[in-house]
């Protein structure tokens, strides 16, 4: 059973876009249009239409590949069942800048320490609308990002984590927003759920400020020295990173986002995604 000649079949059939699935593969896009062919060919049917947009997957390739996937299970869950150690398993996983220095390490760390597989995680870092675009368009395997976000009806989103944020600045230089006063935002990534929590907020109370965008952590609690700056973290960095003489601000909206992991839902009992979905068990 050559299981690459499937798993590529599989890439080609979700990705639905020769050229990104070229420069993923090490394939030339020519020699994956020839696979193409030879598939339909092989079966009699067309797997894609062409269309003006580009490849669009028909039903018949959607039956083609929930066959595919189905072989791939099948031939992993008879590995397990023998004892066999499977290697080099990859997963592409999506994520925010927060999120992630959170919690990727932990997740990295617990997959390679597994005894029954050896997964490399290759982290790709956005917003989290971009993220959830990319886990929707199949160029990332899954995403551990931020409500809320845009629900694509090919995705599911399993709830794993409530995670806090806390507005704070120095206690040296104690802002009273009722002064309208001109106020410089730090934060992690302009395109972070906090952020557009935040800015919102401030909008909303004719707050004038400027973004200032600091990725690391550990430096922000520096720029906190200066007057009129207030910050925006997760409430795990702010224990995490042990920050002191902080001032907390109790603002009026809620400072609660919901963590969710993001994959394809007919990808859900796939090996690498159950394997992945064990880990974020345990970080709740």
């Amino acid at each position: 059973m050559n299981i690459k000649e499937i798993a590529l079949k599989i890439e080609i059939l979700n990705r639905q876009n020769l050229s990104k699935s070229a420069e993923i593969t090490n394939y030339t896009q020519s020699a994956l249009t020839a696979k193409v062919k030879k598939i339909e060919s092989e079966i009699g049917k067309l797997v894609f239409k062409r269309t003006p947009q580009g490849l669009k997957i028909t039903s018949v390739g959607i039956q083609y590949k929930n066959y595919l996937q189905l072989i791939s299970q099948e031939y992993e869950e008879f590995l397990q069942n023998i004892g066999a150690i499977q290697t080099n398993s990859k997963v592409d996983f999506g994520t925010s800048h927060t999120t992630l220095k959170i919690y990727g390490a932990h997740i990295a760390n617990t997959l390679n320490m597994k005894n029954d597989i050896q997964m490399d995680v290759d982290f790709a870092v956005d917003s989290s609308n971009a993220i959830n675009q990319k886990v929707h368009n199949s160029e990332l395997d899954c995403a551990l990002i931020s409500e809320p976000i845009k629900k694509y009806p090919d995705l599911t989103y399993d709830i794993v984590a409530s995670e806090t944020f806390e507005i704070i600045s120095s206690k040296d230089h104690i802002i009273n927003f009722d002064w309208k006063t001109p106020i410089t935002l730090l934060v992690l990534s302009k395109g972070c759920m906090y952020t557009k929590a935040v800015t919102e907020w401030l909008m909303n109370n004719q707050i004038p400020y400027k973004l200032k965008e600091i990725k690391s952590i550990s430096s922000i609690q520096d720029f906190l020295q200066i007057s009129n700056t207030i910050a925006v973290l997760n409430t795990k960095l702010i224990d995490l990173y042990n920050y002191t003489n902080i001032h907390f601000y109790k603002l009026s909206f809620n400072n609660v986002i919901n963590t969710v992991f993001v994959y394809k839902m007919n990808d859900g009992e796939q090996n690498n995604i159950v394997q992945v979905k064990n880990v974020l068990k345990t970080i709740g």
